[in-house]
């Protein structure tokens, strides 16, 4: 009862234009997760994406996923984009990354090359670049079926990955695997090293920082688009305290057309996925405190002006003053996060004191 009191004081109102503009266009909305266990449990939420993969896969759909993996190399994580053809590969590749990539180098050629047929997992940014592609090369428009984009509320550069993986590390050990979100809810980050030791530490040993926005890539301060609007489906977390003693972990799901729709419904007929039809608006009371924030550009703008970062405004949106305190906190910690002094002088600060900046800055965002 305290969880759906919470989950209703800060419940927002959404009306059909916002919801239009949040999230984009809609056919259906869902609650998701995969019915393969190995998968859901190997997953940082529900395993929807692996398990949609997967069935495509094995009937004969699509002939390759394109995904993101991350590699440790020299102690630092390297992503690295693939396209995988089984279902252990894929399994392999599950798990959040939160790391700046390349799209355009590096996972375009892959498309281009590949000769069969495609289903393609993407952060939003990266569904306008496939959209791009897809105009322009009508070879390459043919091959994708089906695109999924995951909720992203941005990504950090590898350097934030450096100075947790450094907090954490023992001397002398090399690190061999790393794993974000792994368990129930929030999860953990699971360390793995070459004497085939393993360290788990909270997930908000990172994600303290990467919500506080240092080491910010700078491409998403430019960014208003927080659900992957140009995707067939789109996949997220469900952030609702009623939601927390789960046993299961449930996927927030975005359908945008009835192509998508049908292969999500065929995959719940044949018994590889548990689906429950959600209203829109609990979709984005799931998302409630990123939505408005990631799409108010407009407030990021005032503050770089402030701050000396240019930032270019797609959205033109109205700017309060709790918009404003939000985009400049932000951007005062990705610009401090920007200098050599800066990241020094972070990775000094006791994590109680990181805790609580956080917070205050939640508190602003539910305003």
């Amino acid at each position: 009862m305290k969880k759906n009191l919470i989950d209703r004081i800060l419940k927002r109102k959404w009306t059909p234009e916002l919801i239009s503009k949040y999230m984009g266009n809609i056919e259906s909305s869902w609650l998701a997760y995969s019915l393969d266990e190995e998968i859901r449990q190997n997953a940082a939420s529900g395993g929807t994406i692996t398990t949609l993969f997967t069935y495509l896969l094995e009937a004969g759909d699509i002939d390759g996923a394109l995904v993101c993996t991350t590699e440790v190399e020299g102690n630092e994580l390297a992503p690295k984009y693939k396209i995988v053809t089984t279902r252990e590969e894929l399994i392999a590749a599950q798990g959040s990354k939160y790391i700046e990539t390349n799209f355009a180098h590096d996972a375009v050629p892959l498309i281009k090359e590949f000769s069969g047929k495609l289903a393609l997992a993407l952060i939003p940014c990266d569904t306008w670049i496939v959209n791009t592609l897809r105009k322009n090369n009508p070879e390459v428009d043919a091959k994708i079926k089906l695109t999924i984009s995951v909720f992203c509320g941005h990504i950090s550069e590898p350097a934030l990955s450096r100075l947790v993986i450094k907090k954490y590390k023992p001397a002398g050990l090399s690190l061999v695997s790393f794993r974000h979100r792994v368990g129930h809810w929030r999860g953990k980050t699971r360390y793995k090293f070459e004497d085939n030791t393993e360290l788990e530490k909270p997930f908000s040993a990172f994600s303290d920082y990467q919500n506080l926005y240092f080491f910010c890539a700078r491409k998403c301060l430019h960014c208003n688009d927080h659900t992957g609007y140009l995707s067939d489906i789109s996949v997220g977390d469900v952030w609702l305290q009623s939601m927390k003693d789960n046993p299961i972990k449930h996927n927030a799901v975005i359908v945008r057309n009835k192509q998508a729709e049908s292969i999500l419904l065929d995959a719940q007929q044949k018994g590889k996925i548990y689906l429950q039809s959600v209203t829109n608006e609990f979709i984005a009371d799931a998302q409630a405190r990123s939505l408005p924030m990631h799409y108010n550009v407009s407030a990021r703008v005032k503050a770089g002006k402030l701050l000396g970062i240019n930032i270019s405004d797609p959205v033109h949106e109205r700017v309060r003053l709790v918009d404003f305190l939000i985009a400049y906190t932000i951007l005062l910690n990705y610009r401090w996060t920007t200098t050599v002094r800066g990241r020094l002088e972070l990775g000094r600060i006791p994590k109680p004191l990181i805790k609580l900046y956080l917070y205050a800055l939640k508190a602003l965002e539910v305003l």
